[in-house]
Parts: structure tokens; C-alpha cells; sequence
């Protein structure tokens, strides 16, 4: 029983209580050691940005109860997209990351879309009230061989974000694929429609 009690504070300690995803903290130090994996290896990592668009209007529309079961129904979606080797925390109010291992940029591009597309848009139901939910994106990855401060990947992914939310909301942003990177048929495919502007709806 005391060792059942010491995992389950152990689980709290390292999980957001509400969504159930890594917590902040625990993601920065897993930031810290990818990171210093991927230099070793010489394996590409991408991190991925998430913040839920215009989710201070459901709060103060609908209460904070409601805003609760919109954040742990677009966790349960997250851990739907998720490879086994991804991680998908919550590291701020309506703010998730997904860190992606061992892929490269396009593969971290495809991952992304997958992530980004199975919440654009995420139908949230309560009582006669249905939610329509959306979240702009920012993706950012490491270089071949070089080693990546955490505040670096995790500023570059910010940007992206940023640009996401400045350029009308509910899309996914990411630095430019250099042709050495892929093929011209290839960054085609991964090139996303222009979305217009929409706010949630209920």
C-alpha cells in the first residue's frame, strides 16, 4: 500500500491533473535529455505548439467548468494522434506541446498535420450546448548534427505559433522545407490551404 502511495504521488508529480498529460515542469526536463539524445545520435526531433483559439470566450461564455471539459477532450484527441514514442503535455492554461523523436523535418511536417487536423475542428458536446473547437499551431525541429538548447526549440516553435495566430488562427505554421530536405513533389504535399478566419460556434 505505501509503495502504491509513493507511485501514485510520483504520477501526480509528473502529470497535469486535469488533462491527464505530462505537466510543464516534467516536459522542460524532458526537453533536456531528448535534446541531448538527438545530439548524440544525430537524429532530428520536432517540437510542436498548440494554443486553443479564442478559449477565454468559452470560459467567460460558458463558465470554467465547461472550459474544463473542453481542455481534457482536446487532450484525449492528442493522445489519439500520438505515435507510442510521442509526448503531448500541457504547458499552460489552453497551451500543449507534443514533442516528436526520431523523425526528420518532413517526417516531423506529417506528424504535425496529423496532430494539427484531428482538432481542426474537435466537436465538444455538454448538455444542449455543442462546442466547436479549433487551435493554431507552431512547429519547429532540430538540425542534422547540432546540438539544440531547449529555449531555442521551444522559442523557434513559439514563433511559428505566433505566426499561426497573427495570420487568422486554426492552421499549423512551420519553417520553410529546404529543397536539400525534400523534393519539390514532397514539400508540394505538405504545403496546407490557406483556412479563412472562424470563430467557435456553438
Amino acid at each position: 500500500q505505501l509503495q502504491a502511495l509513493i507511485d501514485g504521488l510520483c504520477d501526480l508529480s509528473m502529470h497535469d491533473g486535469l488533462t491527464g498529460l505530462m505537466n510543464a515542469t516534467f516536459f522542460q526536463a524532458l526537453l533536456v535529455s531528448e535534446l541531448d539524445r538527438s545530439a548524440r545520435t544525430g537524429r532530428n526531433c520536432g517540437l510542436m505548439l498548440l494554443d486553443l483559439d479564442r478559449f477565454k470566450l468559452i470560459n467567460d461564455n460558458h463558465g470554467h467548468l465547461t472550459g474544463d471539459l473542453v481542455l481534457r477532450a482536446v487532450a484525449i484527441q492528442l493522445k489519439k494522434s500520438l505515435r507510442h514514442m510521442d509526448t503531448a503535455a500541457r504547458i499552460g492554461g489552453e497551451e500543449f506541446a507534443v514533442f516528436l523523436p526520431e523523425c526528420n523535418p518532413e517526417g516531423a511536417v506529417r506528424a504535425a498535420m496529423r496532430i494539427h487536423a484531428g482538432i481542426n475542428p474537435l466537436l465538444v458536446s455538454t448538455g444542449n450546448l455543442t462546442l466547436r473547437i479549433t487551435a493554431s499551431a507552431g512547429l519547429a525541429w532540430t538540425d542534422p548534427g547540432r546540438a539544440a538548447e531547449p529555449r531555442d526549440l521551444l522559442a523557434r516553435a513559439d514563433a511559428e505559433l505566433y505566426r499561426a495566430k497573427r495570420s487568422g488562427r486554426e492552421r499549423l505554421l512551420y519553417p520553410e522545407l529546404l529543397p536539400t530536405v525534400t523534393s519539390a513533389t514532397e514539400r508540394a504535399s505538405l504545403v496546407l490551404p490557406r483556412l479563412e478566419e472562424e470563430s467557435y460556434e456553438q
